[in-house]
């Protein structure tokens, strides 16, 4: 090889060289290998994405939900409808045989309908609807009852016969030949029956013109709260309770023994004194801590020495007090 090549490859080879350095002076390796991890980071975030909606994209129409959950928000959102629900799946069985018998619903009795297949909690909602003046004009108006569900009223409803004039009475007259009804044929329009307000349960308030489901156990909650009613104004206290509505359910409501649950003031707790309606939270603290200074009260007058109970308060909470 000649000289004059020997030169050419040298500066050939200073050249690359001269390259390279430049090149590795732009960009470091160090560096692009930090750009391709930031490269492949990203391609992997965008296949996850991908993934991720195609997933939800398909699972979308076919959502399905536990079916413990859709029982506990069904009773969340519709307390009284589970109420009324459970009444019926409680009080009723399914594998109850029938003894199905043509019948009269106006006038047949608990003992029947027991004969029938009803079990003793439905004849009696039956029975105090016919007592409280409902009346049955077609076989349909089974449905009023409390206690009715579809499996009952298909079991029930064929072998209902209730005699013509009393389905006149529903009918309103269209010809001077109407049938001529007797006094005690006519509806009447208030409860026949009296009520124990003691011992009466939501079921039986409802009998009562006016008081529904909700009203019904609102009075029944609010009479165990306070360990028993003594006194007929204090479902005035029942939230919600009108003084239309009270007047016109009280001619029917009655209380024959006071015997109320007590409060000990010398034993109780806070929560269990501020349980009661009439104390709240500061005032059962402040029974307690007065029993503390007096080392247990002597006589359940000494209460008034708190500043907290007023006289109004003390009068309502004495029947509910000893020592």
């Amino acid at each position: 090889m000649g000289k004059n090549s020997r030169s050419l490859l040298k500066v050939i080879s200073k050249m690359r060289k001269i390259k390279t350095e430049k090149t590795n002076s732009f960009m470091p390796k160090k560096q692009k290998q930090g750009i391709f991890l930031l490269y492949g980071i990203g391609i992997g975030v965008i296949i996850t994405i991908t993934i991720i909606l195609f997933i939800n994209i398909s699972n979308s129409g076919t959502t399905k939900f536990d079916k413990d959950d859709i029982v506990n928000s069904e009773k969340k959102e519709y307390p009284e409808k589970n109420h009324r629900d459970k009444f019926k799946k409680d009080n009723y069985n399914y594998k109850t045989k029938f003894k199905p018998f043509f019948f009269n619903p106006n006038d047949i009795s608990k003992t029947k309908l027991i004969e029938f297949g009803l079990s003793e909690r439905q004849a009696n909602n039956f029975v105090n609807y016919v007592k409280a003046g409902g009346r049955f004009y077609s076989k349909e108006d089974l449905k009023k009852l409390y206690c009715m569900n579809d499996f009952l009223y298909k079991k029930m409803s064929p072998y209902v016969r209730i005699p013509k004039k009393e389905e006149t009475i529903s009918q309103s007259p269209t010809t001077k030949t109407e049938i001529t009804i007797s006094k005690s044929q006519i509806i009447p329009s208030k409860p026949l029956i009296i009520l124990d307000l003691n011992e009466a349960d939501s079921l039986d308030f409802q009998i009562l013109k006016g008081i529904g489901p909700s009203y019904a156990r609102r009075i029944y909650i609010y009479g165990k709260k306070l360990g028993g009613y003594v006194k007929i104004e204090q479902i005035k206290e029942v939230y919600g309770m009108t003084d239309t509505l009270y007047n016109s359910i009280v001619p029917y409501l009655k209380i024959e023994k006071i015997n109320p649950t007590k409060l000990n003031i010398n034993t109780s707790t806070i929560k269990e004194l501020s349980s009661h309606p009439y104390i709240d939270f500061y005032l059962a603290k402040a029974i307690i801590k007065f029993r503390i200074e007096l080392n247990n009260y002597k006589s359940i007058d000494q209460l008034r020495q708190i500043h907290l109970l007023d006289q109004k308060t003390y009068e309502k909470l004495l029947p509910y007090l000893e020592l």
